[in-house]
Formats: structure tokens, sequence, C-alpha cells
């Protein structure tokens, strides 16, 4: 047989195969035709094998988890963004979840987007696979996550999640999560409670931010690990907010560390004129400390909303207070 016939024979055996293949994907329920042909095209490993995987996945029972599986072995591009979408989907999800962590960091941008635009349960999944990537790039979103999303469930997740990643950039959120009023319904009460427990833990895996190394011997209790925090950043040389990036404040919170500034250059007047000295935070006790603080909330105002924001703030909310007025006519466009 000449190569030409044996290449057309061989791709036409190839092409009846992988329909016969697709048939068996039809059959219903927990069909043993069903699995055997998932597996083999798991085996196949071809751009038209993936993509009858990725169909098998809308089947929603045993045969779809099979398939998710073989897809995590693939570790297909294509099937990133399938894979994702099953997240929440009751009878895939956990199969979904363990091929997506397969695909280690390419999974993260569909994880990621998935914060986004899944449902509670989708969002909850997709948080617990960033924590298990360990992947830098979730840190910010998963803070926003804690701080923003409307499922408890969620935050609790993110706060768990924050924990497995050790960043410092999420420990101020951590603490302002320990600070949460409580509810006032048992269910939600009870849902919060869930949220500060993973949240003191996050803040005992992740350490003191503000030191080379932990002491040998940690707090003993979760109670402790909190005060031993919270002391740490009242201590710090910048102010608690602007530990993390001042990108993750919003327009409230910003203001509220400028008006903080405000307050403590009054303190040190009155100090003056009373004789004594002045009681300020370890972050404001300079005027280089204090011009800092002013500097970072006002670039990022302007980057926000350019001077015209500048100028709204300032005469709106700080009444035109002329100390931050200086500090912020010398920021550049």
């Amino acid at each position: 047989m000449v190569p030409e016939l044996r290449w057309v024979v061989a791709h036409m055996f190839q092409a009846l195969k992988m329909m016969n293949l697709a048939s068996a994907l039809k059959a219903k329920g927990n069909a043993q035709e069903a699995y055997a042909a998932v597996i083999e095209l798991g085996r196949i490993g071809t751009d038209k094998a993936i993509e009858l995987l990725t169909r098998a996945l809308s089947r929603g029972d045993g045969v779809a988890r099979s398939a998710a599986r073989e897809l995590g072995k693939l570790r297909a591009e294509r099937a990133l963004p399938v894979l994702a979408a099953m997240l929440g989907q009751d009878d895939v999800s956990q199969a979904a979840t363990d091929a997506l962590l397969a695909y280690g960091p390419a999974a993260v941008g569909p994880l990621l987007d998935m914060l986004k635009t899944g449902n509670g349960v989708a969002r909850r999944a997709a948080t617990i696979a960033l924590g298990e990537l360990r992947d830098e790039r979730a840190v910010e979103p998963l803070i926003q996550i804690l701080q923003t999303d409307d499922v408890y469930a969620v935050r609790t997740a993110a706060a768990t999640a924050l924990g497995q990643l050790k960043d410092a950039r999420a420990v101020w959120v951590l603490v302002q999560t320990l600070q949460l009023r409580d509810e006032t319904t048992p269910d939600r009460q009870a849902a919060l409670d869930h949220l500060r427990h993973a949240a003191q833990l996050a803040m005992r895996k992740i350490g003191d931010p503000l030191s080379t190394r932990r002491a040998a011997a940690g707090p003993a209790t979760p109670e402790a690990a909190v005060q031993q925090m919270e002391q740490a950043l009242v201590n710090a040389d910048q102010h608690p907010r602007l530990v993390n990036d001042p990108k993750l404040l919003n327009q409230d919170e910003l203001i509220e560390v400028v008006k903080e500034v405000i307050s403590a250059s009054e303190e040190i007047s009155w100090a003056s004129l009373e004789s004594r000295e002045p009681l300020l935070p370890a972050y404001f006790k300079t005027y280089e400390q204090r011009a800092r603080a002013a500097e970072i909330v006002g670039r990022e105002l302007q980057r926000r909303g350019g001077k015209a924001l500048l100028r709204q703030v300032h005469e709106q909310q700080l009444g035109s207070n002329s100390v931050i007025g200086n500090w912020w006519n010398m920021l550049e466009e």
C-alpha cells in the first residue's frame, strides 16, 4: 500500500473511531460505554478528543466528573474556561476544581474571572482553588472578595486562602474583618463567627508583617495573635491602612487617613501650647511620616479623578486645610 493511501485509511479509521466514541458519550445514565469512551478520549488527547470531553461536562453526572479528570490530566488550554464554568455545578464542581488545580498557574486567570462572574457557590469554589494554587496574582482579588462579597461563605474562603498565600498585604484587611459589627440574626451571626475564626487563623499563618522573623514561641491563643498583630501595626512607621496597596481602599477610607493626619497636626499644636509631649501614634511621630501619608493618599485620589477630585475633597471634606493643601499642591500630574 502506497504511503498516501495508508495515510487516508488511517485517517478514515481515526474519524470513524471518534464518531463511535462521540456516540458512546450520548448513552444515558452511568452507561459503561460512556465511561469507557471518556477514558479512551483521554488517552487519545487530540483536539477533537478534548472537544468531546468538554462537551461531556454538561452531562452533570459521573461521566462528566470522569471527563473533568481526564481534562485535568491533558491540561489543554482550550478546556480551561469550560472547566471554570463548571464550578458551582453541584455534580461536577469538585471534579472541575481538581482538574483546574492540575493545571497549576495556568488556571489562575479563569479562576479570577469566575470571582467576577460566578454565583456564590462558584465564587467560593474558585476562592478555595486559588488558595490551593498559592499564586501571588490572587492576593489583591482575594482581598477585594474578603471586603465586598455579599456571601459570608465566600468571604470565609477568601480569608482561608489569604492565610495559605501568606502575603503581608492581607493583614490589615484581616484585622478589619475581626472588627466587623455583630449581625442581627442567629444564622448570619454564626456565619460571621466562622469568618472571624478564619481571619484569626489566616493572621497566625501570615505572622507579623512588620518584622523579618517571628518569635520562636508564638502566641498561645488566636486572640493573643490578633493582639500582637494589631500592636505591630500600631507601632509601625506607616499608617496601618497604607500597609496595603492604596488602590484597595475606597475613597472614604483614603479621606479618613488624611483626617487623621490633620488631627495629628492639631494635636502637635495643642501640645506645644500646653508644654507637653504630643500624643501621637508611632506612624505619625515625624513630619516626614505625616507628609508621606498625605502624599500617598493624594496621589491615589489624583489617579482616580485628577486635580479636580483633589480640589473637591480638599474643599468639601477637609475644610480647605492649609497643611494638606500645601502638600497636595506639590503633587505632579
